[in-house]
């Protein structure tokens, strides 16, 4: 049956930090090399949350406001043209309306060096378009992020089809379970069995434990995790990491800097753990994961995304050359999800990725609640469905 397409499309735009309002915009128009999406489901992610803070005001020397946020988005396609059904799917299949589909956040211009020589999680120099990013809200077609009824999906978008029997509130996880994916994977290239890199049965500590957290510390656990150690400021979020991969939880509100390296240390043979992930997204934590980890062990960086103009106190030789240690800084997601879709989709039964969502809000409710993100004792994650009855 052919799809009726409103004439106006409602979306909540940011237009200054701290500031939301319901927009509408014209139903965007599409050619043999787009397509449109009915948008099922997107999540607030942290640079979001840094975005509504007024800590992140610029991206690639441009402003971001007004944006239309969400990235990390599960959408049912509506229309879709006849190039586009052949050529968006990244493992080659024929898309057709009423398809799920997951949507690669970046579209790079494939031309530069990086986009030709490197592999798929670093960055183009010249990349065209982030969704739920830049281009800004003001520039057509307008609808590029998830907090909105409907997208418009550009030219070379890469798009992953989400497996039928996959419940949309599991496969909304995939672009940030991406990131872990990627993480885990670096951290993996040294060789485990003589104690270098990561591999099964080493101790992990995760330094912050929202959703990227979570998701990295189920992705050590996935591959085999020994024991494994949770750091968060809220009672909240620890509870949620017990829950789905943690051993031991500490409250970094309650419990000193010095007391929690101690702690890593006897829990650990007095070493400190093999590795440690830092995705509270604040540099002071950095320089704790740096202390924390084992001398010869290795540290993820994943959660400063955004420059907060802050600095640490950083002994080079001390925290790092003495302690010989592989440090892996992760920015991106990669284009291929196909794996990590297997992953959600084999892990579905074993980890209860939906209870990470703490509020589901319709887009009336995201004008007034955005602003929840950024309470830590109240949300874990906030997915926005902006056809919620």
């Amino acid at each position: 049956m052919a799809h009726s397409s409103p004439a106006k499309v409602k979306a909540v735009a940011m237009t200054a930090p701290g500031k939301t309002e319901m927009r509408t915009y014209p139903y965007p128009t599409m050619d043999h090399d787009s397509a449109i999406l009915k948008v099922d489901m997107a999540g607030i992610c942290g640079t979001d949350r840094h975005i509504f803070k007024g800590e992140a005001t610029e991206l690639r020397g441009k402003s971001i406001y007004p944006y239309v946020g969400g990235h990390e988005v599960i959408g049912t396609i509506v229309e879709i043209g006849d190039t586009a059904a052949r050529t968006m799917d990244y493992d080659g299949q024929l898309l057709v309306p009423g398809d799920r589909v997951a949507i690669a956040v970046e579209v790079n211009c494939g031309e530069c060096w990086y986009c030709r020589n490197h592999y798929n999680n670093t960055t183009c120099e010249n990349q065209i378009q982030a969704y739920g990013l830049h281009p800004n809200a003001d520039t057509p077609p307008f609808l590029r992020g998830g907090f909105a009824e409907y997208m418009y999906i550009r030219p070379r978008t890469h798009l992953f089809k989400v497996p039928e029997e996959m419940a949309t509130d599991v496969a909304v996880f995939v672009e940030e379970m991406a990131v872990a994916y990627h993480s885990l994977a670096r951290a993996s290239v040294p060789f485990a069995p003589v104690n270098e890199g990561f591999g099964p049965g080493m101790s992990v500590a995760v330094l912050g434990n929202g959703p990227l957290g979570l998701l990295h510390g189920v992705m050590a656990r996935i591959q085999g995790a020994g024991l494994t150690i949770a750091t968060d400021l809220s009672d909240l979020r620890l509870k949620t990491a017990k829950s789905l991969y943690a051993d031991v939880t500490i409250n970094a509100s309650k419990v000193g800097v010095e007391e929690r390296l101690e702690r890593a240390k006897e829990l650990t043979e007095g070493v400190g753990p093999d590795l440690v992930i830092e995705s509270a997204g604040e540099p002071e934590a950095f320089l704790e994961a740096l202390q924390m980890v084992r001398k010869g062990g290795t540290i993820i960086e994943v959660g400063n995304w955004v420059d907060l103009g802050k600095h640490v106190p950083l002994d080079v030789m001390r925290h790092i050359t003495s302690k010989n240690l592989h440090i892996h800084s992760v920015f991106h997601c990669g284009t291929n999800w196909r794996p990590v879709l297997k992953i959600l989709q084999q892990q579905a039964n074993r980890y209860d990725f939906p209870s990470m969502i703490t509020h589901r809000m319709g887009l009336e409710e995201l004008v007034d609640g955005f602003g929840t993100v950024t309470n830590f004792d109240e949300c874990v994650k906030i997915e926005v469905v902006p056809h919620k009855a």
